[in-house]
Formats: structure tokens, C-alpha cells, sequence
């Protein structure tokens, strides 16, 4: 590839500025975790970053780094390539004479208790070299306790941090070390059989601690929360993947059974996450069991953890709305205060169901706790699709005339007329929903379109030629060109003329000025019926000749005709 960043011709392909910068940075414990991919630390002044490169035949296939630049490639990155490039040497030829490693030496020639001795006071010194031999050699690793496991998992924090809550970036890299390998055995052991209840409790209690110091270690480093997402995507993969249905029960129960913290820390929601991405993956079967598990829980608890029950709820009416078995667990929801994706969700289950009245009895209560109408919207859409289908006007066009408040609409104004009583309220209400039109007019066409239509029906022509300004298409001008020409042709013809374009008309010339010129014409043919063509292109050519560039698109138009003939 012509863009491949490679280790030879990377200071060509990449800025010089960003090169230099990269020169003033110092990489440490770079690492070949396998084959063309290194890890390093890169310190910049008195920062340090997590890099890693993933290189294939020299070319640079992928790469990371903690700083938070916008750039594909920072000065970080090609400190880590530069280095890699001087120490990529071909390996040194085989010899007869093999040099011996001093250190070996050195051991094999010491005293075993002077080396016992020696391990001992060197422990001593570094608590997380002790750490480290304690997890390779020590057997009780097969038994820990829940208590077990807590401790040593705060010992290895301690043995690295001390007291501190504040952690370095290497020294969040040594914590996840020690403990991928404290954690490894715990891990083993639950993937070889999930259903043991001991083993769950062990990997319950290693979840519940990495999160507890995912939060309370304050680091610029990553690598705490992809530890924490590696051990919890290699337990979903392995409970998803258990084929036997007894013990894909067990081990589904045995987490469902810790959803809920302690005290009130409300829910473990790397567990319902867990759930969530098992139930997306799994069998139609097994997707019905984990809604009764579900379910269970939440009646079970309901009454002692009522807020943090809500979120089960939720879940739960998701579950059953992609099962399809709604009708099942129907009488187990009830809408819940301000939540109103789940209340629409719940009330379009009903409707789908057939319980009109039971979504209604929703909508209508969910509006009344609302403490601003603007969140009536989605339940008013609900209830207009609930009355047409009851074919209850009266109650339809009541809850049209909560909508035309924000969403002007003519035909939905003229249903409300025919279906009311006009009372003392309705002047003030018919007011609100025009001055409302007026405000979205510069922004929606429905809404400028509104304001014409019933200014018409009212015969308020004087009103209507008001709304003749930057708001009003020529599409929908045209409309009421014969009737306002009738009314006052001079009125007319000036504001026509004087009026400034609307943004839609100037997107329409813009992007099919055949469109426009056609609504023009029509403007155009109508006025001339009244004026005569050589009186209307006098009028025109004289305001286009006092306005020029100014004129709008009308005059124009008709600017161009007179031209032309």
C-alpha cells in the first residue's frame, strides 16, 4: 500500500514536526508480546503513555496510545517505531561455543540456604515481588476463600500503590500482572465447570473486587477497565456456550441471584449487562428463560428494592416485546414516573394488544404527572391512534387540540371545529395555536402554511396578506393569488413584489429552479389576467430597477420574461 506507515519510511511519511517531538521522548520496557506486536511505556516529560504496535513484514497494521490526540499517529507512537527500528537486527548466528548466563552461574554455584535466604530478605524489601511468588508458588491458590481472594486482591494493590489512590500508569500495569496471575487458577477452574456453585462464588467475588478498584484507583491508565471487560467477556462466552440446559439454569441463577448490591448501591449492572448480551445471542428458548428469571427476581424484590426494581421492569418489557409474549407478563408492568421510553414501549404493547382502554387509562395519567405539556407529545400521539380506532371524535379532536399547540396542522385544525362546541376558552386557544404557527413558520413550511390556510378560512384577507413576508412559499402563495387580487389587487402586487424570498424558496432555486419557475408562472398568469402582461412587466421592471440585485425571486422571473420578449 502507497499510504503504509513502515519501519523504514516513517520519518518521509510523517510529519517532521511530530518527528521531532517524537525524538524528545523516551521508551521504556518495550515488550514483543508475540510476533510483530510490542507493548512499551513512552514518557514525555513528566507524562507517561501505554503504546503498543502491531507491525506485519515492517508495516504498521495497528496501534494504540493513552494521550489523547486526534491524531492517527502521535509523536508516542513513532517514538515506540523509531525504537523498534534500530533494535530490529537479524538474530545472531548459531556457534560451537555457547556463552554461559552469569546468573545461572551464579546459582548454580551458590549455597541453597544463602539463596533462601537471600529470596527472602529481597521479598521482604519488594511487597509486590512477594506478591508475584506467592501467586506462582503457593498452593492455596486451589481454595481460596471469598474473604481469601478480597484480601489478596487489596495486597497487591497495597504491595504497589501503598496507601495512595492515585496510580501511576506502570504501576497500574504491574497491579493487572500480579493479578492475572492471582486470578488465572480462579478463572481455570469456573470456564472447566460453570455450574459448580463454589467456583462461582470465587469468579462473583473476583468480579465484585476488580470493580470495586476499578473505581476507587484514580489512573490515567486503561488497562483497569479492559482487564475488567476481558474476565467479563470471557465468562459470558463461556456461560452462553453451555450447551447443557441444567446447568446453563444453574449458572444463570447463580448471577441473577447477586443483580442487587448491598445496602443501597442499588444493581450489578455488569450483570444485567451480561444478560442483556447473552439474551441478543441466544436460542428463542433460553431467551423465554431469561425473561422468567427475570421476572422472578423482580417480584421477589419489588417491594423491598422498589426504584432499583424499575430497571429489572424495563429490562423485562424489552425481553418480552422482541420475544413476543407480552400477552404473558402483561399484568406485571405498570408505567413508571418520567420513564418514557419504557411507558410508550409498554403502551404500544397494549395497543398492539387490543387493551385500548388500559393504554389509554396510561396515557392519560403519564400527561397529567407531566410538569411540562411538552412531554405529552408521545402520549398524545398514542391516544390520536386510540380514538381513530374507537372512533371516538369528541375524545379525538380533544387531544387534537392539545397537538395543534405544537404541531400546527389545517386538517387537524378543521376536524377540531366540526367536533366542538365553541366556548368562552376557544378564541384564546385558537390565538395560542396561531401565534405558536407564527414562531415555527421561518422553520417548518407546514407551519407557514397553517397560518395562510386559516387566516383564509376566517376571511381575514387583510391578515393574510400580513403573512406575505420571508416565511411564505411562492407554492403556497399562489393558492390565495385569486382571491387576494380580487380583495385588493394594488395590496397585493405590492407586497408580492416587495417581499423578501423565504429560505425554502432559495433552496428550491438552488436545487431545481425548473420547479420554481414553473410556481412562478402560475403566479405570473394569474396576475396578468388582472394587470395585462405590459402593465404588470412595468410594474415589475420598475421595481427591479430600483432594487436590482435586491429584487426577489418573483421579480425576477418576471424580469427575465420582459427581457426575452
Amino acid at each position: 500500500m502507497k499510504d503504509e506507515i513502515t519501519s523504514r519510511n516513517f520519518k518521509t511519511k510523517l510529519d517532521s514536526e511530530l518527528i521531532k517531538k517524537s525524538q524528545r521522548c523516551r521508551v521504556r520496557e518495550c515488550d514483543e508480546v508475540k510476533a510483530g506486536n510490542f507493548e512499551a511505556y513512552v514518557d514525555e516529560l513528566d507524562k507517561s503513555y501505554d503504546v503498543s504496535l502491531q507491525l506485519e513484514k515492517g508495516a504498521v497494521i495497528n496501534s494504540t496510545c493513552e494521550c489523547k490526540s486526534n491524531l492517527s499517529f502521535c509523536q508516542h507512537k513513532i517514538a515506540l517505531l523509531a525504537f523498534i527500528s534500530k533494535g530490529m537486527k537479524p538474530a545472531a548466528k548459531l556457534t560451537v561455543s555457547k556463552k554461559i548466563d552469569p546468573v545461572n552461574q551464579a546459582i548454580e554455584q551458590a549455597d541453597p540456604v544463602k539463596i533462601k535466604e537471600w529470596v527472602l530478605k529481597t521479598l521482604k524489601k519488594n511487597k509486590d515481588l512477594s506478591i508475584a511468588f506467592m501467586n506462582e508458588f503457593s498452593s492455596k491458590s486451589e481454595n481460596y476463600t471469598p474473604a481469601e481472594i478480597i484480601a489478596l486482591t487489596y495486597d497487591t494493590v497495597k504491595a504497589v500503590i501503598g496507601k495512595r489512590r492515585k496510580a501511576e500508569v506502570v504501576e497500574v500495569k504491574k497491579i493487572i500482572d500480579l493479578w492475572t496471575e492471582l486470578h488465572k487458577p480462579i478463572l481455570v477452574r469456573y470456564f472447566a465447570e460453570p455450574a459448580n456453585e463454589n467456583y462461582f462464588i470465587q469468579i462473583h467475588t473476583v468480579i465484585d473486587t476488580i470493580v470495586e478498584y476499578k473505581y476507587r484507583i484514580l489512573t490515567n491508565s486503561k488497562r483497569l477497565e479492559t482487564y475488567f471487560k476481558q474476565v467479563l467477556i470471557q465468562v459470558e462466552e463461556v456461560v452462553a456456550n453451555i450447551r447443557d440446559d441444567e446447568a446453563w439454569n444453574k449458572c444463570m441463577t447463580y448471577f441473577s441471584n447477586e443483580f442487587f448490591l448491598d445496602g443501597y448501591g442499588g444493581i450489578r449492572r455488569e450483570y444485567t449487562n451480561m444478560f442483556v448480551h447473552i439474551f441478543n445471542t441466544t436460542s428463542v428458548q433460553r431467551r423465554f428463560k431469561i425473561a422468567g428469571i427475570i421476572e422472578k427476581i423482580y417480584q421477589s424484590r419489588k417491594d423491598e428494592r422498589a426504584e432499583d426494581s424499575k430497571e429489572l421492569l424495563q429490562l423485562l418489557l424489552h425481553m418480552v416485546v422482541v420475544n413476543k409474549n407480552f400477552l404473558e407478563y402483561k399484568d406485571t408492568f405498570r408505567p413508571i414516573r418520567h420513564a418514557i421510553v419504557y411507558n410508550i414501549k409498554l403502551i404500544d404493547a397494549l395497543i398492539e394488544l387490543g387493551e385500548l382502554n388500559t393504554a389509554e387509562t396510561y396515557c392519560t395519567q403519564q400527561m397529567g404527572e407531566n410538569t411540562t405539556s411538552k412531554y405529552d407529545l408521545d402520549y398524545i400521539v398514542r391516544l390520536k391512534q386510540i380514538y381513530t380506532q374507537t372512533k371516538d371524535n369528541k375524545k379525538l379532536a380533544g387531544v387534537l387540540s392539545r397537538e395543534l399547540l405544537y404541531k400546527p396542522n389545517f386538517d387537524n385544525y378543521t376536524f377540531v371545529l366540526a367536533n366542538i362546541q365553541p366556548e368562552a376558552q376557544f378564541k384564546q386557544w385558537r390565538n395560542q395555536v396561531l401565534a405558536n404557527a407564527r414562531q415555527l413558520a421561518g422553520f417548518q413550511k407546514n407551519a407557514a402554511d397553517f397560518s395562510l390556510a386559516l387566516r383564509n378560512l376566517e376571511g381575514d384577507f387583510k391578515g393574510l396578506l400580513a403573512y406575505l413576508d420571508e416565511t411564505a412559499d411562492y407554492d403556497s402563495i399562489v393558492l390565495y393569488t385569486k382571491q387576494l387580487i380580487l380583495h385588493s389587487s394594488e395590496a397585493f402586487m405590492k407586497r408580492l413584489i416587495t417581499k423578501i424570498d423565504s429560505d425554502r424558496d432559495n433552496r428550491l432555486n438552488m436545487d431545481n429552479p425548473a420547479k420554481l419557475e414553473e410556481i412562478l408562472e402560475r403566479i405570473y398568469q394569474i396576475a396578468a389576467l388582472k394587470y395585462g402582461v405590459e402593465n404588470l412587466m412595468l410594474i415589475v421592471k420598475e421595481r427591479e430597477k430600483v432594487y436590482r440585485t435586491w429584487a426577489n425571486l418573483f421579480v425576477k422571473y418576471v424580469g427575465r420574461k420582459s427581457s426575452a420578449s
